[in-house]
């Protein structure tokens, strides 16, 4: 590590940040949706983690959207191109990517379940069988332990046989 030159060194602090920031977007918008997530993360990571040579021979590396923004000062929409070309491309890729895995792990996506005991839980027309497995499909109890805790949380009140 002793041999790490300024750019090694700036190209290490800015993926870190680049790391932090993607991680960010995920924090923020996680409760928008599955599809929206992976919209947003995926915009987010193009933009920051698509790298592009500025010098080609050398193969002197930059972020692209610091290539975008200062090649748009230097020459206009022109010197850009490429780089709008590249970034447009890892983007759409990135999301046929996504849409493929959120296509095929669809079925393991479970909706959130509503407690029993609620009205809507109730009428909502499931046949028992389905209810009963969504709603203890994440608590892992025996057949006694469901039967003991329903009768501790049916609505009426246990009594004692004299």
């Amino acid at each position: 590590m002793e041999n790490m030159t300024d750019y090694q060194y700036a190209w290490m602090m800015y993926l870190i940040g680049a790391v932090g920031c993607s991680l960010a977007a995920w924090l923020l918008f996680r409760r928008a949706g599955r599809a929206w997530t992976h919209f947003i993360v995926i915009t987010v990571m193009v933009l920051l983690f698509t790298p592009y040579a500025i010098d080609p021979e050398t193969m002197t590396m930059a972020p692209a959207i610091y290539t975008l923004v200062f090649g748009y000062f230097e020459g206009g929409f022109v010197a850009i191109k490429p780089v709008i070309k590249l970034m447009l491309g890892l983007w759409a890729g990135a999301l046929v990517l996504s849409l493929l895995y959120q296509l095929l792990t669809r079925a393991n996506a479970r909706p959130a379940v509503r407690h029993e005991s609620s009205a809507g839980y109730r009428q909502s027309g499931r046949d028992d069988e389905y209810a009963e497995s969504a709603y203890y499909a994440n608590r892992k109890l025996t057949r006694e332990e469901r039967i003991a805790r329903d009768e501790l949380l049916h609505e009426e009140p246990i009594r004692a046989i004299r």
